[in-house]
């Protein structure tokens, strides 16, 4: 796991101009807009706003920020979350990272039951307008981030200005938003969302069931599954694009089959289906008895669900599921979709042939993983062609 915050100590502490900051290198950095990185042996350019260094007893000509060993790979091009007083730091961009997401907000009117971010109910809309200095800080090379929550849009009029600016500030980005689609089912904010004109933005909403009963009970909030349906129509009918997610867990992997039907009949429209493996941690660890089941267990029915939406011509991928547990004819549409900081591969992987090509697992699952991960270690010809279907697979998507 790659850590992303820390405590830190400073020197020559003044109030910064903002808690926001672009890492930048001393040729490059420009006066008040990027957080200086200081190295040994180069020259520290003065006025900086401010000087980022992982050296205690190095200081730059004005407000110095310390950071711990952990935080070492702090870079150019990442960027930084400073609290006033200096004492911690997070780096809520990774420029090297695949995946970057902004936490909007913790609150949210789902409590699902195996959520990995437990929310909390507080006023923290400061992260909405934080999200906006992030986006405006942002490097000339970033090209996607995930928007997450907490439910994003639980606050419509912040959601829809950072939209608004993310328009206007980085056009380029690819944006993908977490949402739980229930703000949707207002076919007015639909139309608005649909209205801001960005580039390249999706919108992946779960539907854990086809039995709206079964959908509510997961996620422990009554008439969701009616308002999230309603939600995805108002997207696709304003031409927006939509995934639908679904989390494959105890409580709903015998019906998956029912849901995959569903789909396909209702909503084949969609942009793409994913079929998610759990990440155990939030509270699928206190509910792990509800929720957790070997995906090895299920191969079967994510074989079947997978042919059910396909033959529905509904795109469909597999996000967090190692290869060693996937039928093989389901590789191409296995993704490497775990977010970098939290994605590790176990010590039995390392002579697996195909590992690069793997998504591995949750480092913030502990322990709780398959019973079955075993390396692949003959690369027949078989398993070049699967591989090669699997590249050409994810290169078109």
């Amino acid at each position: 796991m790659i850590p992303l915050t820390g405590r830190t100590t400073t020197s020559n502490w003044t109030h910064p101009a903002t808690d926001v900051w672009q890492v930048a290198d001393a040729a490059h950095a420009e006066a008040g807009h990027h957080a200086v990185l200081v190295r040994p042996g180069e020259p520290t350019p003065q006025g900086a706003g401010l000087y980022v260094t992982t050296d205690p007893q190095v200081a730059g000509p004005g407000p110095t920020l310390h950071l711990p060993v952990k935080l070492s790979h702090v870079d150019v091009g990442d960027v930084l979350a400073v609290t006033d007083d200096g004492s911690r730091v997070s780096v809520v961009w990774k420029a090297s990272a695949v995946h970057n997401s902004i936490l909007l907000t913790e609150r949210c009117d789902h409590y699902c039951l195996m959520c990995s971010q437990p929310p909390k109910e507080r006023d923290d809309s400061f992260l909405y307008e934080r999200a906006r200095r992030i986006i405006t800080a942002l490097p000339a090379t970033a090209r996607a981030l995930s928007l997450t929550g907490g439910e994003p849009t639980i606050d419509p009029d912040a959601f829809l200005g950072l939209l608004r600016h993310i328009a206007q500030a980085a056009p380029e980005l690819s944006t993908h938003i977490l949402s739980n689609g229930r703000r949707f089912a207002d076919p007015q904010f639909a139309h608005s969302y649909a209205s801001v004109e960005l580039r390249d933005v999706m919108v992946g909403i779960p539907l854990y069931a086809a039995d709206p009963s079964l959908h509510d009970y997961i996620v422990q909030a009554e008439g969701a599954f009616s308002e999230t349906v309603k939600g995805i129509l108002n997207l696709t009918a304003a031409g927006a694009s939509v995934e639908i997610r679904i989390v494959l867990q105890k409580t709903n992997i015998d019906h998956l089959g029912e849901t995959a039907h569903f789909i396909a009949r209702n909503l084949p429209f969609v942009n793409q289906v994913a079929l998610m493996g759990l990440e155990m941690t939030g509270l699928a660890k206190p509910n792990q008895n509800l929720v957790w089941v070997d995906p090895h267990h299920y191969r079967a029915e994510l074989k079947a669900a997978h042919r059910i939406l396909t033959t529905a011509h509904v795109p469909t991928r597999i996000y967090n599921h190692q290869l060693c547990v996937l039928e093989r004819e389901l590789w191409p549409a296995a993704v490497q979709s775990i977010s970098d900081w939290k994605n590790a591969y176990p010590v039995e992987c390392e002579p697996c042939v195909v590992r690069d090509q793997c998504a591995g697992v949750f480092t913030t699952s502990g322990t709780r993983l398959s019973a079955h991960l075993e390396p692949i270690t003959r690369d027949t010809n078989s398993d070049r062609r699967t591989l090669n279907e699997k590249i050409a697979q994810s290169s078109r998507g």
